[in-house]
C-alpha cells in the first residue's frame, strides 16, 4: 500500500461539526488526486477542546497517535480559549505545551499552524463578535511562534457564506477549506 499520514488536531471546527465530513477529510481526498497516493487523514479533533484540553488529550492518548507515524500535522484551535475568555499569557503556556508535543509526534518540520478563523455575522452566544480582538492578538503570536520554529503558517479564506452559525463551517466551507489546506500541504511538499 501507498499512502501518507496526515494528522489534524483541533477542536469542532476541525471535526465538521456542521457538516457531514470535515476539512481534514476534503484535504486528503483533495491530496489523493494530486498525488495519486492514499491519504491516512486522522481527524483527532474535539468538540469544545480548548487548546490546553488538546495538550492534555494528546497526553492521554500519546501511544496512539505515536502509532499514526504522522508525516505531517495541521493544527487549528482556540476558537473556544475565546469563548472561555482565556488570557493570552494562558493561551501562550498551552500553545507553547501543544507545540513541543505535536513537534514529538512529527518528529520533523511538517508542522502547518493554522491562523483561528474569525467569528461571522450570524454568531450566536456565547459567542460574540467582540471576541475577534483577542483573536488577533491570539494568531498574532501564532503567526511569530510560526516564524521561530521555521513552520508553515496557513490561513484559511473566510467569507459569511462559508459557515453554518457564524462559528461553524458548513459543507462549502469545508470542502473550500481542504482543498486550501491541500495546496499548503503541497507547497511544503515542494519546498526547497
Amino acid at each position: 500500500m501507498n499512502w501518507e499520514t496526515l494528522l489534524c488536531l483541533g477542536d469542532s471546527i476541525t471535526i465538521g461539526a456542521r457538516s457531514y465530513l470535515g476539512y481534514p477529510e476534503y484535504c486528503g481526498n483533495f491530496l489523493k488526486n494530486e498525488t495519486a497516493k492514499d491519504w491516512n487523514v486522522v481527524n483527532c479533533a474535539v468538540s469544545g477542546y480548548t487548546t490546553i484540553d488538546l495538550v492534555q488529550h494528546i497526553d492521554k492518548n500519546w501511544s496512539h497517535l505515536n502509532e499514526t507515524k504522522p508525516e505531517l500535522i495541521s493544527l487549528m484551535i482556540g476558537t473556544n480559549d475565546l469563548k472561555k475568555n482565556t488570557s493570552f499569557s494562558d493561551f501562550q503556556i498551552a500553545f507553547s505545551l501543544l507545540l513541543i508535543k505535536v513537534k514529538l509526534l512529527v518528529k520533523s518540520r511538517n508542522i502547518i499552524l493554522n491562523k483561528i478563523p474569525s467569528l461571522r455575522s450570524g454568531v450566536m452566544l456565547p459567542y460574540n463578535l467582540s471576541m475577534n480582538e483577542m483573536g488577533i492578538q491570539y494568531n498574532n503570536w501564532i503567526s511569530e511562534i510560526a516564524k521561530s520554529h521555521g513552520l508553515m503558517l496557513n490561513e484559511m479564506p473566510e467569507s459569511d457564506d462559508l459557515f453554518f452559525d457564524g462559528v461553524h463551517l458548513n459543507q462549502k466551507g469545508s470542502e473550500l477549506w481542504g482543498k486550501h489546506l491541500s495546496q499548503k500541504i503541497l507547497e511544503l511538499r515542494y519546498e526547497s
